[in-house]
This record gives C-alpha cells, sequence and structure tokens, in this order.
C-alpha cells in the first residue's frame, strides 16, 4: 500500500533548554492527536530530537508536515528562537511495518530517509516514485518552504488552527480570542492563500497517482 512517510528532527535542539524538551514531546502529541480526527498517523521520536511519521493517507502527508511546523512555531515560549522541524516526506509502498515506525521498511522508509540525510539547510523536502512529480514539487517546494521558516508565531498558531478545518475567519478569531482584522492580516502575511494552494496541489498529484 502506498503511504506517505516523514522523517524529521528538532532545529537546533541542542540550543533549546532542557527544561523544554517535554514540551516539545507534548506539542507533537497534540499535533498527532489533532491530525487523527482527519487522517490516520502514527509516529515515533528517537535519538531524543528525531521522529518518524506514518500517514495512511499519502495525500495528506504534507499537510501533516506543515501542521507539525506550525504547531512548534506557534508554541515557542517567550524569548526563545521560533521552533521549528526539518522532515523529508517519502511517497512509494509500505512493504512492512511492525509495531515500531523505526523498524519498518519499504519503499516510502528509504526515500524519506535517504531525502533527509541530504536535507542540508532546506526544512522541507518530498520524494515520490514519480518522476514528473518530483520535478514539479522541488520548485514550489522550495517556495513553501522558505515561507513557513519566515513565520512568526502568532502567524503560525493562525495557519495551525486553520489547517484540517473548513472554519471561517470569524470563527477563527473567536477560538483564539482575536479581531478578524488581525486574523486576516495574520493569515496574508503568512501567505496561507500560496501555502494553501501548494497543498491542495499535492494532494491533487497524489490522487491522479
Amino acid at each position: 500500500m502506498i503511504k506517505g512517510v516523514i522523517t524529521g528532527d528538532i532545529v537546533d535542539s541542542t540550543l533549546i533548554p532542557i527544561e523544554y524538551k517535554p514540551t516539545i514531546i507534548e506539542v507533537l502529541n497534540a499535533v498527532i492527536a489533532d491530525l487523527s480526527t482527519s487522517v490516520m498517523v502514527n509516529y515515533e521520536m528517537f535519538r531524543g530530537d528525531s521522529f518518524q511519521v506514518v500517514v495512511d493517507n499519502k495525500g495528506y502527508a504534507l499537510s501533516v508536515a506543515i501542521a507539525i511546523r506550525a504547531a512548534l512555531r506557534a508554541n515557542t515560549p517567550e524569548g526563545q528562537e521560533p521552533w521549528d522541524a526539518r522532515m523529508a516526506i517519502g511517497i512509494g509502498e509500505v512493504s512492512f511495518q511492525s509495531s515500531s515506525i523505526v523498524t519498518s521498511d519499504g519503499e516510502a522508509f528509504r526515500f524519506s530517509g535517504r531525502e533527509f540525510d541530504n536535507l542540508g539547510k532546506r526544512r522541507l523536502a518530498i520524494v515520490t516514485p514519480w518522476e514528473d512529480v518530483n520535478e514539479e514539487l522541488k520548485l514550489s517546494t522550495s517556495f513553501a518552504d522558505d515561507i513557513v521558516s519566515k513565520w512568526t508565531i502568532k502567524q503560525a498558531d493562525v495557519v495551525y488552527a486553520r489547517i484540517f478545518t473548513n472554519t471561517t475567519q470569524k470563527e477563527l478569531a473567536e477560538k483564539l480570542n482575536m479581531s478578524i482584522q488581525n486574523i486576516s492580516k495574520h493569515l496574508k502575511l503568512a501567505k496561507d492563500d500560496l501555502i494553501n494552494s501548494y497543498i491542495e496541489r499535492f494532494k491533487e498529484l497524489m490522487n491522479k497517482k
């Protein structure tokens, strides 16, 4: 079965004070719990600051990755550099899935693991079995990565609240105790329309395959 596998780690985790490490784990747990209402996801942490996520519906793999980055940035404590994660998404067959994600295997795991090792300064990358899809996503992913990497805490908070929902700006304002004007401003500065178009195009490409 074709699934999405995300391999990631926390950016500059060694610079994050030890007392905040449990908070990061709590944030990741909360993200997975939130996402589980819309898509089947499983995740596991290893080596302290690294993690792998298996997304059963391949079309949602990018949404999950963006949501994780938004949640980390949104929950950054005051005075800290915005928390973030580097992630490589692999799309492909999962030939063996054990009770432990990190011992599972298959095309998606290999794509994700190899691309993660080659991320360099990038914080987001996608590899699929289809070269035409890879070529199309290469440039758009670079642009999207640059946008997400510049989100402020407030922008990330609003975007995260919007992901996986059909919430109106009025409902977002009530949920986040903000004015509609501020919600609109943060979404515009976060280039939410572009990010949403990028996510929808990814879903479209996955559905075609």
